[in-house]
C-alpha cells in the first residue's frame, strides 16, 4: 500500500493479504450447514473487480499526471534554453561592439559606419530581447534597463548614434569608465540568466508538486483496493495473496533536486509501469539539468570551463582548511596577440574556428588537476595547482609556446599565432583570488608591453609601481585647484660676465602625502590624462607674472625674461591655445619678455600642427627656445622651418673632460649650427668648472646648470636678483665650489 508522507517523501512498504472460506459442514456435527447466500466466485469476482477498476484508474492517472510532468519539464527547458540563447547572443554582440567602442577611443583606425551598423543591430537585438523576454520575474524589465544603460554609457562618451563621426582625438583615459558601464551591463544580463534558472527551478518544482500528486491518487485507489480485500479476507482463508514481490520492506524516498534516484522495483503489472514511468521522467530531467549545469559552467565556443567555475575554483582555495595542493596554486591569464587582424581579415567565424583549435591546444598542455578556461573574447587563463615556486607554471607556459609554434589551418589559410602568457604565484599574502587575478592580470600586461609571444611572472616592485603610478593620475586632477603646485627658478647667465639675463620656471608638486615631487614625476602622467593642459597654463600665468614683478621692482632687472616649458599636447587643442593667447595677450605677463620651450622630440612628433600652433604664439611677441636640442630626431631642413629663437643645447653633450675631442666638436658643431641660423644657444646642464671653460673656449655665450645656480623658490631668486650679484667672476677663470 503506497502512503503520502506528510514530510513531502513518497514510501512503498509491501504488505501480505490473504483469503479464507467456510466449509459446508460443520465441525464435529456432521450436521449439514445451511445454504449460502453468496457465492464465492461472485465474491472473487467482485473483489478482483474492485483492485481491476483501482489499478484502471491509478494506470490512467498514472500516465496523464506522467504525460503532464513531462510536458512541464519540456516547456520549462524550451523556454529556459530560448532565455539562454537570447541573453548569451546579446552579451557576444555587447563584447564585440564594446571592443570597438575602446578602439575609438584611443583613436585607433575603425571602420565608423561598421560601428554605427552593429550599433543599431544592438539596438535590434534589445528590442528582441525586451519583447522575448517575460515579463515574470522582471526579465524585460532588465532587458530594456540594460538597453538604457548601454545606450547612455555609449552616449556619455561620445558613441552613440552621430556623436561617433564627431570623435576626435585620443580620449582612452575614458576606457575604463566606458568598461565599468559595460560591466554594469552585463551584470544586468548576468541578472536576466539568473531569473532564467529561477524560472527553471520554479517550474521543476512545480513539476514534483504535480508528481506528489499522482503518486498520492494513486495510493488512494491502492488503498481503496487494499480495503477490499482486507473485507473478503476473512471469508477467502483458503487462498492467500502472495505478497507483492520486490516491494517487501521497501521505501523510496523522492527528495528535490535528487535527479539521481531511480525506484528499484521489478514488476510486470501497473506498479511497475509506475515505477519505469518515473525512472523515465527522472532520466530526462537529470539530461535536462545536466545540459543546463554544463551551458551555465562552460563556454559554449570552446568547451573550456568559463569565468564563473574560474572564480568559484579560486575562491575554495582560498577557503580555510583547503589541501595542500589548493594552497599553493598559480593563475596563467593567456592573451592572443592581434587576434583582431584575424577577425578583420577572416571574419568572425575564422576567429571562431581560431579559438576553437587554439582551446584545443591548449587543453593538451595542462595535467589533471589543473583548470583550463575561456574569460572571454581572446583571452584565456589556466589555474595551476601544487605551484608553490611557479615552475610548473613556466613549463606549462614553456608547452604552450611549443604547442603554437605549427601553424593553424582556417579553411584554406594557414597562419601563425603567438600569445602573450602573465602568472602569479599565490604567495602567504595573497588575501583573496580577486588579487591573484589582478596580479595574473598585471604580468600579462608586461608581457604584452614587453612584446609579442612573450611569458611575465608577476612583479610585486613594478605592480607597486603601476599602483602609485594609478594613484597619483587620480590626484592630478586636483592639483592645481587645490593649490599644490609651486614653482621653482633656475637662472640663466651670461657665461663670460656671470650676469643674470633669464630664469626658468620649474614646476614641482608639492603633494599632500608623498611630498614634493619633481617634474619627471609627474608630467608624463599629466599628458596622459590631460591635465597638461590646465598645469600649463597654471606655470605660464604664475610665471610670467612673477618675472614682470621683479622687472618692476628692480630696475637693473627690466630685460630680464623668463622660459616656461611647453608640452606640445597643449598645442592641437584650439581651446586650451585660445587660452595660453589670453594669457599672452595680458598686458601684465609682458610676452616679449617670455620665452617657451618645447622638446626637440615631442615637436617632431606633431610637427605640422606644432609648427601652426607656434608661430600663431610667437606672433604675440614670445620667443620659441629648442630644448634639450641634439637628442631628437629632426633633421636640419626640419630646423630650418621651425620657427625658433633659441636652442638650448642637452646636457648629455657636456661630458666635464675638457680633452675629449668628440663631444668638444659635436658642441662646436651645435654652437656653429646655432650661428649660421642666426639662433641663442643656451648651455644646459653646466656641472664643473671644466664644462664652464670648454664652454667658454668654444664661445657659447649663456648657459644654467648646478654649477651656477640651483632652482629655488622666487623669495631666493629675489634676493639672489635682488643684490646684483653675478655668478661667475668676470676674469672667466672657473669659479670655485663655493
Amino acid at each position: 500500500m503506497a502512503d503520502a508522507a506528510a514530510d513531502g517523501h513518497i514510501t512503498i512498504n509491501s504488505f501480505g493479504t490473504g483469503t479464507s472460506g467456510s466449509g459446508a459442514v460443520a465441525v464435529g456435527t456432521g450436521t449439514p450447514r445451511p445454504a449460502h447466500s453468496w457465492s464465492l466466485k461472485a465474491e472473487w469476482s467482485r473483489a478482483f473487480a474492485l483492485m481491476l477498476v483501482a489499478l484502471l484508474v491509478g494506470a490512467l492517472a498514472t500516465i496523464v499526471g506522467v504525460r503532464g510532468v513531462g510536458d512541464q519539464i519540456q516547456v520549462t527547458a524550451a523556454r529556459l534554453q530560448g532565455e539562454s540563447d537570447t541573453v548569451a547572443e546579446l552579451r557576444s554582440a555587447l563584447d564585440a561592439h564594446e571592443l570597438i567602442g575602446h578602439q575609438l577611443l584611443s583613436g585607433a583606425p575603425v571602420d565608423r559606419q561598421a560601428f554605427l551598423q552593429q550599433q543599431q543591430d544592438l539596438a535590434r537585438r534589445f528590442e528582441d530581447a525586451i519583447r522575448f523576454l517575460p515579463v515574470e520575474r522582471d526579465m524585460s524589465a532588465a532587458a530594456s534597463k540594460a538597453g538604457a544603460e548601454w545606450q547612455h554609457g555609449l552616449a556619455e562618451h561620445g558613441l552613440w548614434d552621430s556623436q561617433v563621426q564627431a570623435l576626435t582625438g585620443n580620449r582612452v583615459s575614458e576606457s575604463p569608465a566606458l568598461a565599468a558601464s559595460g560591466a554594469g551591463v552585463r551584470s544586468l544580463l548576468d541578472g536576466i540568466q539568473q531569473s532564467a534558472l529561477e524560472a527553471m527551478d520554479s517550474g521543476l518544482a512545480y513539476s514534483a508538486e504535480l508528481q506528489q500528486m499522482v503518486i498520492a491518487a494513486r495510493s488512494a485507489l491502492f488503498g481503496l483496493a487494499a480495503a477490499g480485500v482486507v473485507y473478503f479476507r476473512s471469508r477467502m482463508v483458503r487462498f492467500l495473496i502472495r505478497p507483492i514481490e520486490g516491494l517487501h520492506g521497501g521505501v523510496v524516498k523522492l527528495q528535490t533536486g535528487d535527479y539521481n534516484h531511480r525506484i528499484d522495483v521489478v514488476r510486470r503489472d501497473e506498479l511497475g509501469e509506475l515505477a519505469e514511468a518515473f525512472n523515465s521522467m527522472a532520466a530526462a530531467v537529470h539530461d535536462s539539468h545536466q545540459a543546463l549545469t554544463h551551458r551555465a559552467t562552460h563556454d559554449p565556443l570552446t568547451g573550456l570551463a568559463n569565468r564563473a567555475v574560474l572564480a568559484e575554483r579560486l575562491a575554495a582555495s582560498f577557503k580555510p582548511g583547503a589541501e595542500r595542493r589548493a594552497r599553493h596554486e598559480a593563475l596563467l591569464i593567456i592573451d592572443v596577440d592581434d587576434f583582431k587582424e584575424v577577425n578583420d581579415s577572416l571574419g568572425h567565424e575564422g576567429g571562431d574556428a581560431l579559438l576553437i583549435q587554439l582551446a584545443g591546444r591548449l587543453q593538451g598542455c595542462v595535467r589533471a588537476h589543473d583548470l583550463a578556461a575561456r574569460l572571454g573574447g581572446d583571452e584565456f587563463a589556466i589555474v595551476v595547482g601544487d605551484d608553490a615556486d611557479g615552475s610548473v607554471t613556466a613549463a606549462i607556459a614553456e608547452r604552450i609556446h611549443d604547442v603554437l609554434r605549427p601553424p593553424f589551418s582556417i579553411g584554406e589559410v594557414r597562419l601563425k599565432v603567438s600569445v602573450s602568457m602573465g602568472a602569479a604565484v599565490r604567495g602567504p599574502l595573497t588575501g583573496e583570488p580577486a588579487e591573484l587575478s589582478r596580479q595574473a592580470d598585471f604580468a600579462m600586461y608586461m608581457a604584452k608591453q614587453g612584446g609579442k609571444g612573450r611569458y611575465q611572472r608577476f612583479d610585486a616592485e613594478g605592480y607597486d609601481r603601476m599602483t602609485q603610478r594609478a594613484a597619483l593620475r587620480a590626484d592630478l586632477a586636483t592639483a592645481v585647484t587645490g593649490r599644490q603646485l609651486r614653482l621653482e627658478y633656475q637662472p640663466v647667465a651670461d657665461l663670460r660676465t656671470g650676469e643674470i639675463l633669464g630664469v626658468e620656471a620649474l614646476v614641482r608638486w608639492d603633494h599632500p602625502t608623498l611630498g614634493l615631487l619633481q617634474p619627471a614625476e609627474f608630467i608624463s602622467l599629466a599628458e596622459e590624462t590631460g591635465d597638461i593642459e590646465a598645469i600649463g597654463r597654471w606655470v605660464l600665468g604664475t610665471a610670467s607674472l612673477q618675472a614682470a614683478s621683479w622687472r618692476a621692482a628692480m630696475t637693473h632687472c627690466e630685460n630680464l625674461w623668463v622660459s616656461v616649458n611647453l608640452s606640445t599636447l597643449q598645442l592641437p587643442s584650439s581651446r586650451n591655445l585660445a587660452a595660453i593667447e589670453g594669457i599672452l595677450r595680458d598686458p601684465a605677463s609682458q610676452a616679449d619678455k617670455v620665452v617657451l620651450e618645447v622638446t626637440e622630440t615631442a615637436l617632431a612628433s606633431s610637427m605640422d600642427g606644432g609648427i601652426t600652433a607656434l608661430n600663431r604664439l610667437k606672433s604675440l611677441g614670445v620667443r620659441i627656445a629648442i630644448d634639450d636640442f641634439g637628442t631628437g630626431y629632426s633633421s636640419l631642413s626640419t630646423l630650418a622651418e621651425l620657427p625658433a629663437d633659441v636652442l638650448k643645447i642637452d646636457r648629455s653633450f657636456l661630458t666635464g673632460d675638457d680633452d675629449d675631442a668628440p663631444s668638444a666638436a659635436l658642441l662646436e658643431g651645435i654652437l656653429g649650427l646655432a650661428h649660421k641660423l642666426d639662433l641663442e644657444a643656451i648651455a644646459e646642464g653646466i656641472q664643473d668648472a671644466g664644462q664652464l671653460a670648454l664652454l667658454r673656449r668654444l664661445g657659447c655665450r649663456l648657459g644654467q646648470g648646478y654649477f651656477l645656480s640651483r632652482p629655488g623658490p622666487p623669495q631666493a631668486i629675489e634676493a639672489l636678483l635682488a643684490s646684483g650679484a653675478r655668478l661667475q667672476p668676470l676674469s672667466g677663470e672657473p669659479a670655485s665650489d663655493s
